[in-house]
């Protein structure tokens, strides 16, 4: 049989997820649709990818770090290494040494790409680690992840070092499968990261760093994507306006009106997507649906029998959520071509509302907050009465621009941005002229007229 014809909302497996009781239920999700690694609670929130990197990096090379890091086990490993010292002082001289070089502020400098293995990470790092790996990275990869990490060093000093690291042992990671709804950026992150894997250095010290973009980048789309339910163009981004944190805004600028302006109100709607889904997700097939998937499906079978169970859902629902007035409930003005997925519409409607002022509305500001307070930390600017703008530095669009031109010599200008829109950067006038700007101060444009299809932006590397 085929798929379609199998889809039938599951209400006893419902009635167990979310814990209906007579007077109540629990808003579960992750289960039946992993949509994000976020939890209805800030108290594992993580806004700092440092320890990210490390649990990142050990999962693309099947390591595990068993224990904390020994740095006075590590140091006398360095010294017992070399077998004769001439002078009483000598020993003492190498352990300083060490210490300089290789520690630094009780942890170790990434002097080579293998030992961001050894950066440790909590247990909700190592959740967004596996998430960024179900969603972004492709196992094709791995055989080129082992090689680069497995290239012997020339420097003496370093191969005392490397040597003197306690041993990783081997891990098959087991990955929760989340569900890839933006395959156009993980086509860019493989793209991405094996450009980075060719330039150890610009490994090392830009990985947390992209780490860092493409979840912002899959993250904000998918907000986005989610807002436009079933009409969502899962091809392409849309568009998000990054100001820079070198110029001045104001309420008139397009990357004010169209940045976080807009974005903010579709993160505030994630936890709410989240359930609508899970709800959804209760079925009798193998797969795990989002709302185009579920849309197309619903148009090639018995709308007013997929409608009737979507419908009790909501009835099941909203009799369990006794302290809203549900006779005040409005349902937006929208309409899809399907009656099924009218009730989807619904459905999310009433969920959304019943967050709205309730001793619930903590948890779903929670769930949101995994995302706005990431971003706030790394990806914001306060720009006093404006409030935030999303916000770019001038190292993020040196590593950027890297990144687009890839292998190449130069790039035209306008291709240029229209890299960076790809990857979900886009930029108004005023954000454009002062990127020209910069390139000019960095000595990187070519000049043969002022239109963009005359300018040519030279690599960084």
């Amino acid at each position: 049989m085929s798929y379609e014809k199998q889809y039938k909302i599951d209400f006893n497996k419902i009635e167990n997820t979310f814990k209906f009781k007579e007077n109540g239920l629990t808003h579960s999700q992750g289960n039946q649709f992993k949509l994000l690694p976020y939890a209805a609670n800030e108290k594992t929130l993580v806004s700092n990818f440092n320890g990210v990197i490390g649990s990142f990096s050990r999962i693309i090379c099947n390591k595990e770090l068993k224990s904390e890091f020994n740095f006075t086990e590590f140091i006398e490993n360095v010294v017992d290494q070399v077998g004769e010292f001439e002078g009483g002082s000598s020993k003492e001289v190498l352990r300083d040494l060490v210490k300089t070089m290789f520690i630094d502020k009780d942890s170790l400098v990434n002097f080579d790409i293998k030992t961001i293995n050894y950066i440790t990470s909590t247990k909700s790092d190592e959740k967004i680690a596996r998430f960024l790996y179900s969603v972004l990275f492709d196992e094709k990869l791995k055989s080129l992840v082992k090689e680069y990490y497995t290239e012997n060093v020339e420097n003496i000093l370093y191969k005392l070092v490397l040597n003197a690291l306690p041993e990783l042992k081997d891990k098959k990671y087991s990955i929760d499968k989340y569900n890839c709804c933006l395959p156009f950026i993980k086509e860019l992150f493989i793209k991405d990261f094996r450009f980075l894997m060719e330039d150890e250095e610009l490994y090392k010290n830009s990985l947390k760093r992209i780490l860092e973009y493409y979840y912002m980048f899959y993250v904000s789309q998918l907000a986005m994507k989610l807002s436009k339910f079933e009409k969502a163009d899962l091809t392409k981004p849309e568009s998000i306006y990054y100001t820079l944190n070198w110029e001045r805004t104001s309420k008139n600028r397009t990357a004010y009106k169209f940045g976080w302006q807009v974005l903010k109100n579709n993160i505030n709607e994630l936890f709410s997507h989240a359930i609508t889904l899970e709800f959804l997700n209760h079925h009798d097939l193998e797969k795990q649906l989002g709302y185009v998937e579920l849309f197309n499906l619903f148009e090639s079978i018995d709308e007013n029998e997929i409608s009737n169970q979507i419908e009790t859902i909501y009835n099941e629902y909203t009799s369990r959520i006794n302290d809203k007035d549900w006779s005040e409930f409005k349902q937006k003005p929208r309409e899809s071509d399907n009656t099924a997925f009218n009730k989807v519409y619904k459905l999310f409607d009433a969920i959304q509302y019943q967050f709205n002022k309730s001793s619930r509305s903590r948890a779903n500001q929670a769930y949101n907050n995994w995302c706005v307070k990431f971003i706030y930390e790394n990806f914001a600017k306060r720009r006093g009465s404006l409030g935030y703008n999303l916000n770019l530095t001038e190292e993020d669009i040196i590593l950027m621009t890297k990144i687009c031109i890839n292998n190449n010599s130069k790039l035209k200008l306008n291709l240029l941005f229209n890299e960076f829109e790809k990857r979900g950067l886009f930029f108004d006038r005023d954000s454009k002229i002062k990127i020209v700007q910069l390139y000019e101060k960095l000595n990187l444009l070519e000049k043969k007229s002022d239109s963009g299809d005359a300018q040519y932006v030279r690599s960084v590397l």
